[in-house]
């Protein structure tokens, strides 16, 4: 596998603190949220007690969803799981609660462990448009991916994913039996807010020829 592909790094911290359309960062459940997990202590102490708690407690769920209400951080907490893109969007508005700058990141990442039958009824084992995080901590931008809960890390053998607020924490490159897992193969940038209607065409363009009728017997569904 090669390393991952270089982001571009851009974006002003001051522009990832407010709350926006899906990043609801002002909305009184996340406030809350933000307010009990986060702490005393520096910015780093509270950023990794707010990946964790994203990380931890909202369930991964491998299920795209199709309206923007559901991409809404506080939509997202009161249902406590969903999938990638989805915990991105929380974590982001969580942190920026605790005024620690946070941007979402969406890259194309190949997954590797994918069973057959998945990619077979998707037609690719690239899931298209992934959701993570960019975190400013002491005047660096750094990738954090809160996606798998670990109910998903434990059943599938996987490494979990650790933050330490000092390096980029991305989905490792093998599983703990040492076989592939994934690796990022394209970024598609940083953002201030959830670029709905891009994500959603590129979903609908990548998985055009997707068998829908069986990724909804598996338990995915568009």
């Amino acid at each position: 596998m090669n390393e991952s592909p270089p982001l571009e790094r851009l974006l002003d911290p001051a522009q990832c603190l407010e709350p926006t359309e899906f990043i609801d960062s002002d909305s009184a459940s996340v406030e809350a949220l933000a307010q009990r997990v986060q702490g005393e202590g520096p910015p780093i102490q509270k950023a990794i007690r707010l990946f964790e708690h994203v990380r931890d407690e909202i369930q991964y769920e491998f299920r795209a969803k199709l309206t923007n209400d559901e991409y809404r951080a506080s939509r997202v907490l009161a249902d406590e799981k969903g999938f990638c893109v989805q915990k991105a969007v929380l974590l982001c508005a969580l942190l920026r609660a605790a005024r620690i700058p946070s941007a979402l990141v969406l890259c194309d990442l190949k997954d590797y462990t994918l069973p057959t039958r998945i990619v077979q009824a998707m037609g690719t084992d690239t899931m298209f448009h992934h959701g993570l995080n960019a975190i400013h901590l002491n005047g660096r931008w750094l990738l954090a991916d809160a996606s798998l809960s670990p109910d998903v890390v434990e059943r599938k053998r996987y490494r979990r994913v650790d933050f330490n607020g000092e390096d980029d924490a991305l989905f490792p490159k093998t599983t703990l039996a040492g076989a592939a897992h994934a690796e990022v193969i394209r970024f598609h940038g940083m953002y201030v807010d959830l670029p709905f209607s891009q994500m959603m065409g590129a979903f609908m363009a990548a998985y055009a020829q997707a068998d829908l009728a069986a990724l909804a017997e598996l338990g995915y569904r568009f």
